[in-house]
């Protein structure tokens, strides 16, 4: 009885064993291999403290490869409060010289911490006071730190960036993860009570983000802006837009926001409202711009001819309830006059002739009701009633504009699809992105979205359109001598968001035309929100469209047949000199390139481009115009050598 009694205990001793060991094993192969990652991030919080450096953002670039927004080098303050003497007085000294708080600079140099910033992306006179100072246990990191050439220019478009260097609104929000880089890191181990023991900065290296070449161009932006800003300033406006874009391709030359923001200051500005690009972002009636639609669905559907009669019933017309008013009391018009007067009757009984179904399948060919895809962040897409939901009402506030809403580039993109032949290009705002060899990695191209219309329909529509633009057309303020244009005037009464019906007093102003109207090179659309006094975008959007179109025309070298052993070509080479000086865009030269060129009072891009000239190595600081050098300027250099700057 004994023996078995021992071999029973010495099994079951065994496989308590066994199952020990296993489970022993189990636990190991759950921490070592199954929850190895999560453990690991675990003990690396309580006993590590990691840091972001901020890297080079990617440079973005207009057309021509001038700079719209830049990242340059700029130095960030720390402290080691292990190193510091004297915590009082080094708090006392820095307060002083970075416009800091004294007391939580001590608070902070007080704490057993091996490592705190004291403050980041100084500029260079901030800078230069602290090395001044040479304060033991004060250091410096190189960050990057974004800053705008051209400040106010395309600054909707552009957008802004926060302190950590992370895309914020427009651009460089959309397209963050080209344009950011790779952030280095500062580590710092604790002890086991948390106190930090260790600073180590060898993983501190950043990658630099990639570039973004657009298709905006720096001077028709700014013949844009130019002429937006007046328009909003003369009239009293509440806001505005002016789209210019090359309608064959669908490449956006300028996106133009009126009131403008400085994006270098962006947090300064009361109202976050005025960073929003409206052209993409703001949804509004078309009023009777959308009557260049409507005659392109009567004539592709073969419903009407342009000289079909209509009779516009003398400044009157009733639909149900409702009672439709033209501003002039028309009898019987043609359906181009229709066009040409902007009669809202007659387009009324035209739509009507049309009908609901076909007109609702044009305005979905269109676009309306639909994001453009442009590729840029916050597009709306607007609204188009749905077709069960149509009345006869309906249908003739449609006809001339009413009861929809569209955004700018929406508008513009469909208009495009009439001056480029019946095909509706998708617009697009980035060429291409580029590495930091030059080598393009991604590249866009021009994109037919669909066939809309016929070219022989395009045609008939332009012709019409062609009227408006003529002696007694409502858009005749639009005229430019010498070219044909094409285009259409709207004044859109404003929805009464409180109370429904539409606002007796506010108005949107617009015009949208495209020129040379029968080779299309720019289609334009200019719209001014709630002017004051006169608001007929005939008078108000027209002539500003003139504005944009000649200066962009000549500055693009497109000029009448003829022209040039006239007078008239003196005017237009007046437009243009006097564009690019205004805009900085005319090459520097004359320049000796054995000394130190003067550059105070430049801009970055013109340094930028002098100094690849000699060639000359230069580091930025800052932004706006260069008001520091060295070397100064007239010593002698040579090729390769460095050179710093400063803006302010």
């Amino acid at each position: 009885m004994t023996i078995p009694w021992l071999r029973f205990r010495i099994i079951t001793v065994f496989f308590f064993l066994v199952f020990i060991f296993i489970g022993i094993f189990a636990k190991a192969v759950q921490l070592q291999i199954l929850d190895r990652d999560r453990l690991k991030a675990m003990a690396d919080s309580q006993h590590l403290k990691t840091m972001k450096v901020i890297p080079m953002r990617g440079t973005i670039y207009d057309r021509g490869m001038q700079e719209l927004a830049v990242s340059a080098e700029a130095d960030s303050v720390y402290a080691q409060p292990a190193n510091i003497e004297d915590a009082k007085k080094t708090a006392s000294l820095l307060a002083s010289a970075l416009s800091l708080d004294k007391k939580e600079l001590e608070a902070g140099f007080a704490s057993k911490r091996s490592f705190v910033w004291v403050k980041r992306q100084l500029d260079f006179a901030e800078a230069a006071k602290v090395r001044r100072l040479d304060i033991p246990g004060i250091g410096f990191i190189k960050e990057g730190k974004r800053f705008y050439p051209s400040p106010h220019l395309a600054s909707h478009l552009i957008g802004f960036v926060g302190r950590d260097s992370k895309g914020l609104e427009g651009i460089e929000s959309g397209y963050d993860e080209y344009l950011a880089g790779a952030h280095g890191r500062l580590t710092e181990e604790r002890d086991a009570l948390g106190n930090e023991i260790l600073f180590n900065s060898a993983a501190m290296e950043t990658s630099r983000g990639k570039d973004l070449v657009l298709t905006i161009d720096k001077t028709i932006q700014y013949i844009a802006e130019k002429e937006l800003l007046k328009v909003v300033s003369n009239t009293n406006a509440k806001d505005g837009m002016v789209i210019v874009m090359a309608p064959k391709t669908g490449e956006v030359l300028a996106m133009a926001n009126a009131p403008q923001f400085n994006p270098d200051i962006f947090f300064e500005y009361a109202n976050p409202g005025i960073w929003r690009n409206r052209a993409i972002a703001d949804a509004f009636e078309p009023g009777s711009t959308f009557k260049a639609f409507l005659l392109a669905a009567l004539f592709e559907e073969g419903a009407a001819k342009s000289d079909d009669l209509f009779f516009c019933g003398e400044g009157n017309y009733s639909v149900a309830d409702r009672t439709f008013h033209d501003v002039e009391k028309f009898g019987w018009l043609s359906l181009a006059r229709i066009i040409k007067y902007s009669s809202n009757i007659g387009a009324a009984k035209a739509g009507d002739r049309l009908g609901k179904e076909r007109l609702y399948r044009y305005m979905k060919e269109f676009g309306f009701g639909s994001k453009t895809g442009i590729g840029l962040p916050g597009e709306a897409s607007g609204s188009v009633p749905p077709l069960k939901a149509w009345s006869k009402v309906t249908l003739g506030n449609i006809s001339f504009g009413q009861g929809l809403s569209v955004t700018g580039i929406q508008l513009l993109s469909a208009f495009s699809a009439i001056a480029n032949k019946g095909y509706l290009m998708r617009p697009y705002i980035v060429k291409k992105v580029v590495n930091e060899d030059g080598a393009a990695i991604e590249e866009f191209h021009p994109s037919v979205v669909r066939r809309v219309i016929s070219e022989e329909t395009a045609s008939r529509v332009t012709r019409v359109l062609k009227e408006v633009t003529g002696n007694d057309g409502t858009g005749a303020k639009a005229a430019i001598d010498g070219f044909e244009v094409a285009g259409k005037t709207g004044t859109a009464q404003k929805p009464d968001l409180s109370q429904g019906g539409y606002a007796s007093n506010k108005y949107v102003s617009s015009f949208i035309g495209f020129v040379p109207a029968d080779n299309p090179e720019l289609a334009i659309l200019v719209v001014v929100d709630e002017p004051s006094g006169e608001f007929y975008g005939g008078a108000i959007a027209a002539p500003v469209f003139k504005e944009v179109a000649v200066q962009s025309l000549t500055y693009l070298g497109i000029f009448p047949k003829g022209s040039k052993d006239n007078k008239s070509y003196r005017t237009y080479k007046t437009y243009i000199d006097v564009a690019k000086q205004a805009h900085d865009v005319l090459d520097d030269g004359g320049e000796d390139l054995s000394r130190m060129p003067d550059l105070r009072g430049k801009t970055v891009r013109s340094v930028l481009r002098l100094t690849r000239e000699i060639p000359l190595e230069i580091k930025i600081q800052g932004s706006g115009k260069a008001i520091y050098q060295k070397p100064s300027p007239g010593e002698r250099i040579t090729q390769g050598a460095s050179a710093e700057v400063v803006f302010r």
